[in-house]
């Protein structure tokens, strides 16, 4: 998280794609969410990690799955257009990554909420313009912008087991809950097998791209990126201050 809010504050004048797992399942919660709709109690026994995104958006278990976070310069088209539009634009490019992987993609055409008991989690919940696979959500996306750039995180489902998100809940929630799941997939039931990391990786590199019309480069952290990182991880998403600031 460290990294990702350090590319968005030095950003100059390139886009960055970076792509990331993590070390222990792991729970994201959105900049401004309340972290009370959160059971801390259930998340301790199932030794699931608690951390506050940069981005806004609903809780996501980061388990098993691929995130990617896109840091874009601040400037047109990005500065004359809303948040929805350049959500829009970049599903293009993450619907052109899926196509390269064999899909068959479909895109959301107005939001809708599966069930009230899953608020708190962001994947059954399916926004305007969300890629869908076979009808269901596969990729959770969030978005906010910083003085120089656009930082929009997401999370890829490789594979997906219901029971990690029904164990975070009360067991009188579960019942309700399971039938909201139906509405999420994976990219191992929409191809039959668990791709492998790298192809996915390529993939959504391709698709970006192609649709921005951009070749990305691999590169590592500048020095003063770095330390921001260190920093930001020390002092904000370590902090218990941050986490539970709402």
């Amino acid at each position: 998280m460290g990294v990702d809010e350090a590319l968005a504050t030095l950003c100059r004048d390139s886009a960055t794609l970076r792509f990331y797992a993590w070390e222990a399942p792991t729970l994201s919660i959105g900049y401004a969410q309340r972290s009370d709709e959160i059971d801390l109690a259930a998340c301790r026994k199932s030794t699931v990690h608690l951390v506050r995104r940069p981005t806004g958006g609903r809780a996501v278990l980061h388990r098993q799955d691929l995130t990617y976070s896109l840091i874009l310069p601040l400037r047109p088209p990005w500065t004359k257009i809303s948040i929805t539009e350049s959500c829009r634009r970049i599903n293009i490019c993450l619907l052109r990554g899926l196509e390269l992987l064999g899909l068959e993609v479909s895109v959301g055409l107005r939001s809708r909420q599966t069930d009230g008991a899953l608020s708190p989690f962001c994947f059954p919940a399916i926004s305007q313009h969300e890629l869908l696979v076979g009808g269901k959500k596969v990729i959770g996306s969030a978005q906010r912008r910083f003085p120089a750039a656009l930082l929009q995180q997401g999370s890829i489902l490789l594979d997906f087991d219901p029971a990690g998100i029904l164990d975070l809940l009360c067991p009188d929630e579960r019942t309700a809950a399971a039938g909201a799941l139906g509405t999420v997939g994976s990219l191992r039931e929409a191809l039959g097998r668990l791709p492998n990391r790298l192809q996915v990786e390529t993939a959504i590199r391709d698709g970006f791209a192609e649709e921005m019309g951009v070749e990305f480069v691999e590169g590592e952290l500048e020095p003063e990126e770095c330390r921001l990182s260190m920093e930001l991880a020390a002092t904000r998403y370590g902090s218990e201050n941050w986490t539970f600031r709402r």
